[in-house]
């Protein structure tokens, strides 16, 4: 019986010590082959702030919010010091865990557009970048706009890490070069 209490306190450890499946939080970041910088700056809200930096380049940062039965979603963008909200908020990830073949998508308006966005869980594949080799799931993103401006994107996603590679229709990468966790 004590053997057993220590097994379930070490299996305990173990989980609390697991790093979320959609890392986020203050201080988490990650740096991209294209020069971009994506860094959780603070909470604003309610809702972290996402902040994509680039080198002599304005910043956008993303309004999200992590939910246990809906995922990660996308609440708005704050464009300069504007703030734009999503209505009603875009699912980006569905809850965990991702399975492949899994679907999710919706439909929201951003400042009087409409905006859809669909996901899908094509397969899981071994992926070399600067930061590391990693098993990733992925993920294929559409987003269509109500003008007919359209946007297809593969995202190599690895749970606990984020995404390490962005992958574009004409064959083009953008690779995961740092990811750093908050202490």
């Amino acid at each position: 019986m004590k053997r057993l209490l220590s097994f379930l306190a070490f299996v305990a450890l173990g989980f609390a010590a697991t790093p979320a499946y959609y890392p986020s939080g203050v201080g988490y970041s990650w740096s991209y082959s294209s020069g971009e910088e994506q860094t959780f700056a603070r909470e604003q809200n309610g809702l972290l702030v996402l902040e994509h930096r680039f080198p002599k380049r304005p910043i956008v940062a993303d309004l999200l919010r992590y939910t246990p039965d809906q995922g990660v979603l996308l609440e708005g963008l704050i464009i300069g010091k504007a703030v734009q909200r999503y209505t009603p908020a875009l699912q980006l990830y569905p809850p965990p865990p991702l399975a492949v073949g899994q679907r999710w998508g919706g439909k929201s308006t951003l400042g009087g557009q409409t905006v859809a966005l669909l996901g899908e869980v094509n397969r899981i594949e071994g992926v070399s970048v600067p930061a590391g080799r990693f098993n990733a799931y992925v993920l294929r993103t559409s987003t269509v706009t109500g003008e007919g401006g359209s946007v297809v994107v593969d995202i190599y996603y690895v749970p606990g890490v984020g995404i390490v590679r962005y992958g574009t229709p004409d064959g083009g990468t953008i690779d995961l070069v740092k990811f750093s966790a908050p202490k």
